[in-house]
């Protein structure tokens, strides 16, 4: 078996659940990083994510009953064996949740298909902040749409693949991860309107930028508590600045003046939140911009400044994922870098020339070891495609 290959990974793994291994079929779901629009998702603001070359790689094998027979080679030794009939919110909290809420979901809008032996293979880093458990739900949820025969728009994909997060694993997310996963394009970054639903793309030739991911090497623990507090503060926020702007439909419509005028409304700190929420759409707006123009530089340069306004005003770094975001923008090729995901640990983004990769590399190594111990451990991504079916004949 070739490790280097996925798909010959999962025809290994097919043929010991009782599924059909001649009618099985393969589905892909990248992972997502986001470039710029931090936090803006839930503001109504644009976010900038990129779909990558890494995921999940899924094959589903018909049987002949209703049962499901789910492995993934991530969980060795944790077969699960349910069936169809048996999906309901809250079944289980272990690593087959994400799946099955997604088959849930999406058996409950196109009705189920036969029995399936399915089986997992990814080659996306866990809890690294790039999406992996919506990567597995899209995955499945494209599997059940393309058997059940449906055409239905990717938006509507992402919104079942969301809802099986959100209803089954208990999740209260957003539906950036997902509406990244299926709209991905090669070679651009994603340009999405949270609040009006509409998308552009922008050029981000591979052959010119990747996508480097870097581990702190702290956990995420108090993240989920912190991203729950700056919702609720970014709420109260905007609910002062109604009465005086009941125009307001979301915190991304305050104006840097309107701030300025009204802020006297708001105590300090969310003073500081609504200003991050103001800078960060200026920011996506100029590296939209940038990146029509091709100038990465400049597109790099709100993506460094995004991090320090995360840090100084919306307050979700660590002296770690400075000291990384440090060591990054040093570094030989890099056009920017910053936290990625809710922040309190986890990971960096970075942009990065990838000619430069073993320089870059070697001096972030050497810089993040030498202030905090740790290795890094870079990742590398070219921006991708989206969600799609693969060739497959086990």
């Amino acid at each position: 078996m070739d490790r280097a290959d996925p798909l010959a990974r999962l025809r290994d793994r097919l043929g010991d659940g009782g599924g059909d291994v001649a009618g099985a079929r393969a589905f892909f779901a990248p992972g997502r990083a986001n470039l710029l629009g931090a936090h803006l998702d839930y503001n109504g603001g644009r976010v900038m994510p990129v779909a990558l070359s890494r995921g999940t790689y899924l094959a589903v094998a018909p049987r002949d009953d209703d049962s499901l027979v789910l492995e993934s080679e991530g969980f060795p030794g944790e077969r699960v064996e349910t069936s169809w009939s048996e999906l309901r919110p809250g079944r289980t909290t272990g690593w087959s949740a994400y799946l099955e809420g997604a088959l849930w979901a999406a058996s409950r809008r196109w009705g189920r298909p036969p029995g399936w032996e399915v089986r997992v293979v990814a080659d996306l880093p866990l809890a690294k902040g790039v999406s992996s458990s919506a990567s597995i739900a899209c995955a499945a949820v494209l599997a059940v749409a393309s058997w059940q025969r449906v055409d239905e728009p990717r938006e509507t994909l992402a919104a079942v693949a969301h809802q099986g997060e959100t209803e089954y694993v208990g999740v209260p997310c957003g539906i950036l991860d997902q509406t990244a996963i299926f709209l991905g394009r090669e070679d651009h970054v994603l340009s999405y309107d949270c609040l009006e639903g509409t998308h552009d793309y922008l050029p981000l030739d591979h052959h010119r930028a990747a996508v480097v991911v870097l581990d702190s090497g702290t956990s995420r623990e108090l993240a989920a508590g912190a991203f729950e507090e700056r919702v609720a503060d970014c709420r109260r926020a905007l609910e002062a600045l109604r009465g005086p702007l009941p125009a307001l439909r979301a915190l991304r419509d305050l104006t840097e003046d309107q701030l300025l005028e009204h802020g006297s409304l708001l105590d300090e700190r969310l003073r500081r939140r609504a200003a991050h929420v103001v800078g960060e759409v200026r920011r996506t707006r100029l590296g939209a911009e940038a990146l029509a123009h091709g100038d990465l530089a400049s597109f790099g340069r709100q993506i460094t400044a995004s991090h320090a306004s995360l840090r100084d005003l919306y307050e979700v770094s660590t002296p770690e994922l400075d000291a990384l975001v440090e060591a990054a923008v040093a570094a030989p090729g890099c056009f920017g870098a910053r936290l990625t995901g809710a922040g309190f640990g986890g990971c960096v983004v970075a942009l990065v020339d990838p000619a430069a990769r073993a320089d870059f590399d070697a001096a972030v190594t050497r810089g993040y070891r030498a202030a905090t111990g740790h290795d890094p451990a870079p990742t590398w991504f070219a921006p991708a495609g989206g969600a799609r079916e693969l060739p497959f004949r086990a």
